[in-house]
């Protein structure tokens, strides 16, 4: 009970374009919750806009969006993010850029940053990692497995899955990140996992109308060219808009059994904030 109409969340807990409308009004309730929120995210460059993202919306209306970053070093000797602060913030996402090697080395790194360098809990909520469109050649079979044995291995802590941004492309590479977001779509989708659909959020004009192209007869998404200057990057428009999808999933977080410990975790998947 007490939910309201708005971020109704299908497909076990896959957070897409349709759920960014309901961001500007979220409940305070939910707000409070996701401002006691603490998150590493492990990225490049399309993960820098995406910060500066958060930045921009914290500017605009620091009550609603509570999430200010705190960047966190790379140790490149022990391939992985640097180790916590003592004490860890509320409202605070931990960004590490740890660059663009290959994406098998990602993987690594994030592993490695969650169970050497202690990134889960009690020291963060949630954790995300973010290929990025020069990673076409990615295994999401590889990718999804990590994740789920992230997963199993520390159970109170949130993996969040992302799908792979976009470009403004009709070629090949494009083709190849359409085929590994929609097997990662389909390994969230089955196992109830959170995926922040990030390709999805880009592939939408304002106005919800869908940015595809046609390849040997299959029709695949691309980003939006209003949301990017140079075809990958985001420009403000685009940066500030997944900012938003990424409160909409930290609103699904705010409602998991991770923060609520009276949420039943049999409703999620139909749950309304």
């Amino acid at each position: 009970g007490g939910v309201e109409e708005g971020l109704v969340v299908e497909q076990a807990q896959v957070v897409d374009h349709r759920h960014l409308a309901a961001v500007a009004s979220l409940p305070q309730s939910v707000v409070d919750e996701i401002g006691s929120q603490r998150w590493l995210f492990t990225h490049a460059s399309v993960g820098g806009n995406m910060i500066e993202g958060l930045a921009d919306l914290h500017a605009l209306d620091a009550q609603h969006y509570p999430l200010v970053t705190q960047s966190v070093g790379f140790d490149a000797g022990l391939n992985r993010a640097e180790a916590p602060p003592a004490t860890t913030l509320p409202g605070t996402v931990y960004e590490c850029p740890r660059g663009n090697p290959v994406w098998s080395e990602k993987v690594a790194i994030f592993d490695n940053s969650v169970r050497l360098a202690g990134w889960h809990l009690p020291k963060v909520n949630a954790v995300m990692d973010k290929f990025c469109y020069i990673d076409p050649d990615a295994d999401a079979a590889s990718t999804t497995a990590s994740m789920a044995a992230l997963r199993e291995a520390y159970p109170t802590t949130a993996f969040v899955y992302t799908t792979m941004p976009l470009t403004t492309g009709e070629d090949a590479e494009n083709v190849q990140r359409n085929q590994y977001n929609r097997a990662v779509r389909l390994h969230c989708a089955s196992t109830g996992a959170v995926l922040y659909d990030l390709a999805d959020m880009e592939a939408y004009d304002p106005s919800g109308v869908a940015q595809t192209f046609l390849s040997a007869g299959q029709t695949y998404q691309k980003l939006y060219d209003g949301y990017t200057d140079d075809g990958g990057h985001l420009n403000v428009t685009g940066r500030q808009r997944v900012a938003t999808g990424w409160y909409a999933v930290a609103a699904v977080l705010a409602r998991h059994p991770i923060f609520w410990s009276d949420f039943e975790q049999g409703t999620i998947a139909g749950w309304v904030v």
